[in-house]
């Protein structure tokens, strides 16, 4: 299978936007259509052919089946095939458009495209020589199969304001996770064009982009007997924030920051946000200020301290002897997943850890290791503020 070029996306984009003004099913890309489709442009460019018989005498459906394209129960499909001399400036961009445009102003491709019908597509785009021109070739492979329904769609960073997809755009590596009504979960991450589908059965469901260096978002579809397109645009980007192995004082923005102490014994500040913040390596002090914030000190003896929000305090592996300031008992909680913890297996114990010589502080130990909230009263402490 291969995956759709930016110049690909491009095309998908125009295609299911002249589909929605006639109120068509929008089209999920699919990897053996867009290798099938990817297959014959570079064969028609190198054969210096223009022609919907292939390789080998094929035809647009044997070269669908032959990439892998499974066709069952009710199925169809359709090629269109397009050319035209590249132009200026650098980039193909224009050519893609002009190439869409030429095939919209033909009868017999434009009912391809509008098909609503058809549910996936692969398209492939490239250029070279053709007949002493340099030329811009697309192939592009409709086709249905079975009873399949797909969620779709692009995951981007408008940077022109335009809400439209345009080369350059992309964000990919974002993780889509569509969970439905009864729990049931489908998971996908977007290509490297911001392209994405995901097969899913008729409900509704909670679709929520995360990862690739953004600000986690959520949102509700209702997928029916046809495709859903659900673009991701302009997504809260994570800043993201790095020391040195240096002793660093770090400090976040007013927008949703991942700060990273790495070396050196580190001071880091989240300001306002839901940040996360890791100490590193050495003996850190971690200050999530405002904000639903995630503290992780990493190895070394390190000093937590959340601020007024539900904050997270996350311990991964070795930690040392870590120290939590003003642990709010039912609003704030101590992650311990990834250490096979349980809280029947933990001590949990009244002391002093402060050296105030005052046993008003709770000290935790579990595999070795040590978590010590200051100031706080063991009887407070359950397994319901623990992450397990």
């Amino acid at each position: 299978m291969s995956q759709a070029t930016a110049y690909e996306q491009l095309m998908l984009e125009l295609v299911n936007a002249a589909r929605a003004k006639v109120g068509a099913q929008p089209l999920a890309f699919n990897g053996y259509l867009n290798s099938s489709a990817d297959s014959h442009t570079s064969w028609m460019i190198a054969t210096d052919t223009f022609s919907h018989t292939g390789v080998n005498g094929s035809s647009p459906t044997t070269r669908m089946k032959s990439a892998g394209y499974v066709f069952s129960g009710s199925w169809s499909s359709a090629e269109n095939i397009a050319w035209a001399s590249t132009r200026s400036p650098a980039g193909y961009q224009d050519e893609v458009q002009l190439l869409h445009t030429n095939l919209m102003n033909s009868a017999g491709h434009k009912a391809n495209i509008l098909n609503g019908s058809f549910r996936e597509i692969g398209i492939g785009f490239n250029t070279g020589a053709y007949q002493g021109w340099d030329a811009a070739f697309a192939t592009q492979n409709f086709a249905r199969s079975g009873s399949k329904i797909f969620l779709t769609g692009v995951t981007m960073d408008d940077k022109d304001g335009d809400r439209f997809y345009d080369v350059g755009e992309a964000l990919g590596g974002v993780t889509i996770t569509a969970v439905s009504s009864t729990g049931a979960r489908y998971t996908t991450t977007s290509q490297s064009a911001g392209g994405y589908s995901l097969a899913l059965a008729a409900g509704t469901y909670k679709v929520t982009f995360s990862g690739g260096g953004i600000v986690s978002t959520t949102k509700q579809v209702t997928v029916g007997a046809n495709n859903v397109k659900l673009d991701l645009i302009d997504p809260a980007m994570i800043k993201i924030i790095n020391g040195t192995t240096l002793a660093n004082t770090l400090y976040g923005t007013t927008g949703v920051d991942a700060i990273n102490g790495s070396g050196g014994n580190d001071k880091l500040y989240g300001r306002t946000g839901n940040d996360t913040l890791k100490g590193g390596t050495e003996n850190d002090t971690l200050y999530g200020e405002g904000g639903r914030d995630v503290l992780d000190g990493g190895a070394g003896n390190d000093v937590l301290s959340g601020g007024l929000d539900g904050d997270t305090f996350r311990f991964v592996g070795s930690w040392g002897a870590d120290k939590i300031v003003g642990f709010q008992d039912t609003i704030d909680r101590i992650d311990l997943r990834g250490n096979a913890l349980s809280f029947s297996t933990l001590s949990v114990t009244q002391g002093h850890a402060d050296g105030d010589g005052i046993a008003d502080d709770v000290i935790i130990k579990g595999n070795g290791q040590t978590i010590m909230l200051l100031n706080t009263q063991k009887a407070l402490i359950g397994a319901a503020d623990f992450l397990f």
